[in-house]
C-alpha cells in the first residue's frame, strides 16, 4: 500500500469517528428529551401555563359581564341542588309539612319512619 492510500483510509475512519460522534451525541439528546421525566415535567408545564391563561382570561370576562357570571353561577348551583329543590317543592306542594320528625312514636331509637326514608330516594 502506498502512503496517499493510507491517508484515505486514516482520514476515512477520522471521518467515521467524527460520524459516529455526532450520532451518539444526537442519539443522547433523543433519550433525553423522551425521557418519560422531561416528557412530564413539559406537561405539567404547559397545563400550567394554560391555566394561567384561562384563569386570566375568566377574569377579564368576568369583569366585562358581571351579570352574566353571576346568572351562570347560579345556575350552576341550581344544577348542583337540582334534586334537594325538587323534593323540597314537591312536599311544599302536597302539603306534606315537616316530615322530619325526630320525635316519631313508632320508633323507639328516634329515627325517622321508613315510609319518610324511602321517599328521600
Amino acid at each position: 500500500m502506498t502512503d496517499a492510500h493510507q491517508v484515505r483510509i486514516a482520514q476515512a475512519r477520522g471521518n467515521a469517528d467524527a460520524a459516529k460522534a455526532r450520532l451518539m451525541g444526537t442519539v443522547d439528546e433523543a433519550k433525553a428529551r423522551l425521557a418519560p421525566k422531561t416528557l412530564a415535567g413539559h406537561a405539567v408545564q404547559a397545563a400550567k401555563d394554560k391555566s394561567i391563561v384561562v384563569a386570566d382570561d375568566t377574569v377579564t370576562a368576568v369583569k366585562d359581564k358581571p351579570m352574566m357570571a353571576a346568572g351562570l353561577a347560579g345556575a350552576t348551583a341550581l344544577f348542583f341542588a337540582r334534586r334537594p329543590l325538587f323534593r323540597g317543592l314537591a312536599r311544599w306542594w302536597r302539603g306534606d309539612g315537616d316530615t322530619y320528625d325526630t320525635y316519631d312514636t313508632h320508633e323507639t331509637s328516634g329515627r325517622r319512619s321508613r315510609a319518610f326514608a324511602e321517599e328521600d330516594r
